[in-house]
Order: C-alpha cells, then structure tokens, then sequence
C-alpha cells in the first residue's frame, strides 16, 4: 500500500474536523472500552460536557477527553459531547483534537450533574519542519534526531531515578483444542466454571494471578537496581510459597527499554526500533502526526524487512519538539522463528518526570503461548506495570544496592480495601477480578489439583511429598544400569521449607547388584542468614565416579546426569568424600566460599605410579591414595537471579545483563597413599564466562579457564580434561577427545559458540518453515606438564603389562570445531564436529556426528 508523507499547516474548520475524527479512532483504539465506559461504582465520580471551539461555538467531533496522568478516558461524539467516569484520585483532564490547542483543566469538586462547556483554540501546527529529499525517507531524518537526543530521553542514562510501581500478572489457559475438550475430566471442569458464571462458557482458564506494590530505585554509575517488594497478592494453581515467585513479578524483574539496541523477551534478544543499525532488519514510514496528551508528536510505522527474525512490527509516537519516544506499539510476527509462542506483544507510554527526564509510565506485555503438545491448549501470559510518583534525583549510594530484591516481612498482609485502592486507575482492573474469582473455583476442582501435583513433581526434579516437609525421589534416578554395578537402584530423601527455611537436609542409598556395594550420602544446609546470603554446607559421600567425569560436575544438567549412570565406566573409581564449606555474599557481585575437603579414591582400572623419590622406578600398583584440602574461591557475577534451591551451583542471571562472570580459585593440600605421601600442592584455577549479544546477527558465548598446579601430584590429581566419548553432545567436555586421553598440570582453553538465532536459516525457503537455526563452535586448549609429574607415570604394571597411555599436551594446542543445526522438532540439536589436531593418537574418532536435546524457545 501506498504511503504519503505530508506537512501540517493551517487548516480550515472541515479539516479540524476529519483530523479530529482520525485522533478520535486512534484514541479508541489505544484506549480499552472497559475504560472508556468507567470502572467499578466503587469510588467513582461521572461528569458530562460539551466541547466546541472558540470563537464560533462550533462543535469540535471526536475530540480527546483524558484524565491526566492515567490511561483513562473517553472521545467526544460528532456533536462534541462526551461523558466520563471517574475515579476518586482524578484532579485533571486533557482535552485534544487535532488542530487545537490542548487544554488542562481541573475537575470540579461538585455540581457534577451539570454539564461542563469547553472551548478549544484552533492553532496552526507547530511541529518542526520535515524536509524532504529526493530519495530521502523523511522518517530516517527523524530516526536521526531520535539517535542524537538519546543521551537526553533515554532514562536508562539518568545518574538516579526512583519511583512506586503497581505491577500486575497473570497467566491463563485459551484456544483449549476439541479433542482436549471432549474428555471426561475436562468437560466436568467446564461445566463447573460455566455454572460459577451464570451458564456462561469460560474463554479462559486463569491459573495464575498476582500484584505487587514495591519501590524501585536505580544508579547509573556504576550501574545498580534495587527493588523493594512492599505488599504481594498471590493467587495460583499449585505455588503455596511466594518468597520465591514474588521475585520475578516485580517491576524491576520486567524494566524494558527501546533506547537499548536490543530489547530482552523472554532469553530472547530483539532488535530495537530505535537501534543505531535499525535500518538494517526495518523500514520506517512517517504515517502521521498524533496528539497524545500534552505531546504532539510523530507517528512512525516500522515494519521487519525479514518477519521470520528477531525483530518487532508496529508503530511508534515520537514527541515533535524533544525527539522523545511518547508511545510505542510493538508486536512479533506469527511467522517468527520463536518456539510455541504465538504473538508477543509490548505496548508504553512514557512521561516526562522532574520537569524534563521521561520515564515509562505504563507498560503491558502480553504473549500468546502456542500448544506445547498438540491438540491440547494455548496460553496467555499478561504482564502490566505502572510508575507512579516518578523522582529523578541524586543516585542513592553504592550501598544501598547490597541488596538487590528486599521483601517486606508484612508483604502478604493486607485487606481488600488496600488492593481495591491500589487498582484504581488501573485498566482492566475488574476483568482481573473476575479472574481470581474464577481461579478460586479452579483450584478446588480434582484434575487441577492433580495438573498442580503433576507440575511440581516435575519441576522438583522427579520428588514426591512423602510428609509434611520431606520428600523422596528422585523418580528419575531410581534406576540404571552399567557393567560395574550392573543394576544400580537408588532411593533418596530430601527436606523442603515446610520443614525448614534455615535447614535442608537431603540423603539418599543406592546398591549395585554386580559389585554388592552399598553407595550413600548426606547434606546438611544450614542459612543463619539470607541478607547477605551465607550457607554453611556438610557433604558426604560414598559412590562411583567415573576419572574426569565426575557427576558433581553434572549437578545442574538433568538429562546428563542420570544417563551417566548408564553405559561403560572407563576409569572408574570408588571415592569416599567429605566436604564441609561456608559460603557468603559480599555485596551485590561477589561471592566467597571457603572449605575443606577429605577424600579417598580407589582405582578399578589399571593403575600405577612410581614413588615420588627421584631414586624408585619400582611402580606402585593399584594402590589408593588421598588426601586433605582446603580451598578459598571467589566469584564476580553481577545480575544474579536467585535460585528456588539456594544450594544450586549453577548462576542464573537477568537476560538483560552484559557483564561476564568470572571465578578465582585456590587449594593448599597434602596428598598420600599407602606407605608414602606426595607432600603438600597448591593450585590455581580461573574461570570466564561470558555472552556477547549482536541482536539480529545473534549471540556468541565464549569461556576461558586456567590453571597451574606447581606441585607434584599423580596425574588423578592434576587437571584430567574432560572427554567424551558418548554420542551426546556435553558443553562442558571436548567431545573427540577421549576419556582421560590428556593431563595438564598447567593449562588454558577457550570455548566458543555462535548462535546465530536463523539470521541464516531464515532465508532459505525449505527451511525457514522448518524454523531450523544453525551455529558453529569452536575449542582450542594448551597444556603442559611438567617432568616431574610425568615421572610419576608408570607405563607399565608389575607384570611389566603395559598401561592405557595418558597424553600430555605439546607446544601444538588441541584444537576441535564443529557446526550445526538446532531446533529441529523444536527439540534436536545436531552438531557436525571435526578433531583437527592429535589425531594420530590410538582410538581417535576424527570426525562425529553427535546429538543433544533442548527445550526452549
């Protein structure tokens, strides 16, 4: 479709009044009936009044009556007449139509029964001029402007800010297919809900609702964000704990902000209307010019030149004198390459706060969730905030951010008139009503409750509540099966915040059938306090472990995790460890963790060593050996989220969080075997992980690690790099090099994938339906080891059979790369992988095709 860019001038009455009928269709548009026509009687004031122009007396249609501040408002008829309801905390109202001059006005205090007269100026257009070029698309100028008074509108470059938010969310069932509707259990539950609202039908099942009143404060430099959760109400499906969820339903959990080049959704980077290389994935068409408010302003259409990327459609209002984005609509496509989402869709406004800064001033994010399992049911996630009582001012200190979410001790007490009070002004705020009473009916209902019990199981990892505040499990690792233990059956208990909040204990036994061995172990957690987070941990264990494979090291990969139980066991070991470590918080960034550690392994495979004195040859076969340590680690990762189970190692951070995490570590310890001890070893190692985003080119992670060990040690305790020889693919190993084929005492690598999120697979027909996204990798690492501890390696065993050779590396780095495609079946990823150095090595595999399985989006 054709599109014309124009200029404003002085217009005549007849075209006053067909621009006021476009605002006024805009405005119905922007503005939810349900507020139009008014809120609950509860509160509430209606006036009524006529609005012409002055100095005729002619009516002025359609015009924009709005009550300052809010998102509440109405449009006159084509008489210039209006009517609107009002709620109690209204003081102001604007009056506008294209044309005219914006009039403010204070609501009268009584005599509503009377109807007010207003008189609009007619004015000429005062916006700044457009200057059109041949070849010139006159929205680009303004992208222009746009860029050069980011500094000055982007609120994320204010040196402080602070404000009170009211945030609300809620997620509801939709779309439910006819096959999922014609079961049994299902139809009773339906019939149930439609008799709860009169004999009427439910569109949507609501299973989670909540709203959060907090305060959050920001700093620039350096950057810091911290929210403060005053009061919570929580109403859900299956969560009966809201220390965790109330997390992530803040304000501060959801900030977005296009003046960034990329806009997070949901892990998702997408590339901003407003990005400095825009231009690259949009066109821009100047559509028109809009009064919204107090602003006049710009209206910018941009659409995505490829639909199926990471990229957004809509429009958005650009204030004409500041160059300020006012309002922006923004959508994803149907066709775009996000795993069962439908739509996402983003709409805010912004405000001016203190004079001159502008700060969101209402933001709703709605996503439209596809069927997961076919022929089941859709899902709607509805994510609303609103700022009020916006102040820019001094940064607080760096302190004040030590802690970054804090909770109200009284946050779940309050009675219905405060969250009655907090919703006025709030749109829709009695459909969200409706929703809790519906949730109320829901949850009483048997299938929900089973659904509820079905989703925890998952979600805790395969345990069952067994009493109040204890749980056995996991179901998922009852069973396996490997040559050494032949089947392994294990059983395991673990307590949850029923029992305790400062205590967890956890304990589980297994038994082999093959090697009769009974394995077990124990944990006891103990958190005196959680601001800061200090963790003060006792672990112990006795099980089988694989040499360079160990199951500590899967603790946070599920599906590795329990088929490591499974298959050969090369180099397997017996290990009796104990582990007793403090863990604390220092500030927002840093974590400290201190212990000690015991442990005694076993070899079950061919094994031997020479006596550390320069003088023996004689090796020393099969022998177990040990020892002691202590260890001090630190760790920077800023942005932490925290974790439903404060004891997982693994750091979850905010998707908008662009700093790497880094982790520093050190053991001092004493090893010895039977008859003999190598003395005392240090170690170091260093740790890098970090992601580089580039929006519509993708994403790129990369890692270093490093590490010197300066002592003489056998080579089980020097750094066995990690192999693979399984047809999964593991992230965290080198997956053609063989188990236990190198061993460093000095070593550095670097990890790297890019994602390149279908920038590729996009534009290629066959298959960009598919919704296919393909990636490269890379790893390369150096190592040596040092003479000593090369001497310590026997080649051959007292019967002077020779023993697997274990490899050092030499000046020459390991060096692997691989390349892929991912997403197939939503599920799938397939990865091509090359081995380019070493290959001369016996039982190399130069070149493999491996599997993994990921969900997401």
């Amino acid at each position: 479709m054709k599109r014309s860019f124009f200029l404003m001038n002085t217009q005549s009455a007849g075209q006053h009044r067909f621009f006021g009928l476009i605002f006024g269709l805009f405005f119905a548009l922007i503005v939810p009936q349900s507020l139009i026509f008014g809120q609950s009687a509860s509160g509430s004031r209606t006036i009524v009044g006529r609005i012409t122009e002055t100095p005729s007396g002619a009516a002025v249609p359609f015009a924009a009556v709005a009550v300052k501040g809010n998102p509440i408002g109405t449009q006159a008829d084509e008489n210039g007449q209006f009517r609107l309801t009002l709620p109690l905390r209204a003081d102001s109202l604007l009056v506008s139509a294209m044309g005219y001059q914006t009039s403010t006005l204070a609501v009268p205090t009584a005599l509503f029964d009377q109807p007010l007269q207003i008189a609009l100026k007619p004015v000429a257009a005062l916006l700044n001029e457009v200057v059109i070029r041949a070849g010139d698309n006159p929205a680009h100028r303004i992208l222009r402007e746009i860029h050069a008074h980011r500094p000055q509108n982007d609120f994320g470059q204010l040196n402080g800010y602070e404000y009170e938010a009211y945030s609300r969310l809620s997620i509801s069932i939709r779309d439910m297919a006819e096959r999922f509707r014609r079961r049994k259990p299902v139809q009773s539950m339906l019939r149930t809900l439609e008799k709860k609202q009169g004999g009427q039908a439910p569109s949507s099942l609501p299973v989670f609702l909540s709203e959060t009143v907090s305060k959050f404060y920001a700093r620039r430099h350096p950057q810091r964000q911290k929210e403060h959760i005053l009061k919570t109400n929580i109403n859900s499906l299956g969560i009966t704990d809201d220390s965790f969820i109330t997390l992530f339903t803040g304000a501060g959990f959801n900030t977005v902000n296009f003046y960034q080049n990329t806009v997070s959704l949901l892990k998702k980077e997408f590339l901003s209307p407003l990005a400095d290389g825009g231009r690259t994935a949009y066109t821009y068409f100047l559509a028109d010019t809009a009064q919204v408010g107090l602003h006049t302003c710009y209206v910018v259409d941009f659409d995505p030149k490829n639909e199926r990327d990471l990229v957004l459609k809509g429009k958005m209002w650009i204030d004409t004198a500041s160059y300020a984005l006012v309002q922006i609509e923004a959508k994803t496509d149907p066709t775009a390459n996000i795993n069962f989402i439908k739509q996402i869709d983003i709409d805010q406004t912004y405000e001016t706060a203190s004079g001159t800064a502008w700060l969101p001033e209402v933001t709703r994010f709605t996503v439209q969730v596809d069927e997961v399992i076919p022929n089941t049911f859709g899902a709607t996630v509805d994510y609303l905030t609103t700022v009020r009582q916006p102040l820019v001012s001094q940064p607080k200190p760096v302190s004040f951010f030590n802690n970054p979410i804090e909770m109200a001790e009284n946050r779940a007490e309050s009675t219905p008139d405060y969250w009655q009070t907090q919703r006025q002004d709030i749109p829709y705020a009695e459909e969200h009503q409706q929703k809790r009473a519906l949730l109320d009916t829901l949850r009483s209902l048997p299938l929900i409750r089973f659904a509820s019990q079905a989703g925890q199981f998952v979600l805790n990892g395969g345990y069952l509540p067994l009493t109040k505040g204890l749980e056995v499990g996991s179901a998922f690792s009852l069973w396996a099966y490997n040559p050494i233990e032949g089947h392994r059956l294990r059983l395991g208990l673990q307590t949850n915040n029923d029992f305790s909040r400062t205590w967890q204990l956890a304990a589980y036994g297994a038994y082999g059938t093959r090697d009769h061995r009974w394995k077990m172990g124990g944990e006891i957690n103990y958190i005196p306090t959680r601001h800061p987070l200090t963790l003060i941990s006792l672990k112990s264990s006795y099980d089988l472990e694989q040499l360079g494979f160990r199951t500590e090291d899967l603790a946070d990969n599920p599906f590795l995790r329990t088929t490591s139980r499974f298959g050969r066991y090369r180099h397997a070991f017996y290990q009796d460890e104990t582990v007793l470590s403090v863990q604390r918080d220092l500030g927002t960034d840093f974590i400290q963790t201190v212990g000690i550690r015991y442990r005694h392994i076993d070899p079950l495979f061919p094994f031997a060593f020479r006596r550390p004195d320069a003088d023996s040859q004689q090796p020393v076969v099969n022998s177990a050996f040990g020892g002691t340590e202590a260890f001090l680690e630190f760790r920077y990762a800023p942005g932490r989220l925290p974790s439903r189970r404060i004891t997982k190692r693994r750091i979850q951070r905010r998707p908008t969080e662009t700093a790497p995490t880094i982790g520093l570590r050190y053991t001092y310890g004493e090893a010895s075997y039977e008859g003999g001890s190598f003395g005392e070893y240090h170690k170091w190692q260093l740790q890098l992980d970090h992601t580089l985003r580039w929006g519509l080119f993708g994403r790129t992670q990369y890692s270093v690690r490093a590490g010197f060990t300066p002592s003489t040690l056998p080579y089980p305790l020097l750094q066995v790099h990690v192999g693979n020889q399984t047809p999964f693919y593991n992230r965290n190993a080198y997956n053609l090099m063989n188990y236990t084929e190198f061993v460093s005492d000095r070593y550095a690598s670097v990890s790297l994938e890019h994602k390149f999120e279908g920038l590729l697979t996009n534009r290629i027909p066959l298959i960009r339906r598919l919704g296919w996204r393909n990636f490269v990798t890379g790893k390369i690492l150096w190592g040596s080891l040092r003479a000593s501890n090369r001497h310590l390696m026997a080649t051959h065993d007292a019967a002077g059979q020779p023993l697997t050779p274990v490899f050092s590396l030499s000046r020459e780095p390991y060096l692997e790369v691989g390349y892929g495609v991912e997403n197939m079946f939503k599920l799938v990823r397939v990865e091509a992988i090359h081995r380019l150095t070493y290959r001369q090595h016996p039982n190399v595999t130069p070149f493999a095709v491996k599997v993994s399985f990921q969900l997401g989006l």
